[in-house]
């Protein structure tokens, strides 16, 4: 890869076919820790949906090292080109960033107003938690659901206890009501809103939840997804079917070697 693209990274957006979900049509910018299971959720986000996917590690007295995923490898983002925002073409919608559980980010992470207008934090990268908050961010349909359960070897009412764009069909009758209620207030404890849009007013506290069960979801049963890979945002070549862990990564891709 040639040293200027170090520099300046140019992100084309491009979207499957497949009809995804209601954020189908825009851009986030999400901002992960460089863990290996906070990688994975990222990746498997970013092959499914608009997503400037960069990873971020804060060193000795709060330096920041970023690095954006291509669908191949990770590549140096600076500081410079983060905040100016010379490292994308299509500009984000919103932001979502996930942290560490106890550990909040620098401001100098955080992205800048005048090319994100809205930004929300995670604060866990716990698994089951940050599949729970992600999906409802995204507004996940029954079948990303579905892919994410059987994936990551999760209960669906473990990572959906709200039943988000669950139909009648897919419930089970066993369903527990006091279960479901509790993991939601617990998961609540992990999202909070950085920078609301200023023409969008939270209608309360936590407005990433929503009473799905008087939605009528009209999307027929079926066990198999049908996808089609987004285009590499940085090469516009199809990503390949390999994750890359924050510990590989590093000693796989020259580009992830600490300046």
């Amino acid at each position: 890869m040639k040293k200027s693209v170090f520099h300046i990274i140019v992100l084309t957006i491009c979207i499957a076919v497949t009809v995804f979900s209601a954020r189908k049509d825009e851009v986030t910018v999400l901002l992960i820790p460089r863990e290996d299971s906070a990688l994975r959720v990222g990746m498997d986000i970013a092959n499914r949906y608009p997503t400037l996917l960069l990873s971020y590690k804060i060193g000795v007295n709060g330096a920041v090292s970023l690095h954006g995923w291509s669908g191949i490898e990770w590549v140096n983002v600076s500081l410079e080109d983060y905040h100016s925002g010379n490292f994308f073409r299509t500009g984000p919608d919103s932001c979502l960033l996930i942290e560490e559980t106890g550990k909040p980010v620098p401001e100098s992470i955080l992205p800048p107003e005048e090319w994100c207008v809205s930004a929300y934090a995670i604060t866990t990268t716990e698994v089951r938690p940050l599949l729970h908050l992600v999906g409802q961010y995204y507004d996940f349909k029954y079948k990303d659901w579905n892919w994410f359960s059987d994936n990551y070897e999760l209960p669906m009412e473990a990572i959906n206890p709200e039943g988000l764009n669950v139909s009648w069909y897919h419930k089970r009758l066993t369903e527990n009501l006091s279960k479901r209620d509790a993991i939601v207030a617990e998961d609540l404890k992990f999202w909070r809103a950085i920078r609301y849009p200023k023409t969008e007013q939270p209608a309360q506290e936590n407005p990433i939840i929503e009473n799905s069960e008087d939605t009528v979801v009209e999307e027929e049963p079926s066990s198999e997804i049908s996808e089609q890979p987004i285009e590499n945002p940085l090469t516009n070549a199809v990503p390949e079917a390999v994750i890359l862990g924050a510990g590989n990564a590093e000693t796989v891709t020259p580009a992830l070697e600490t300046e």
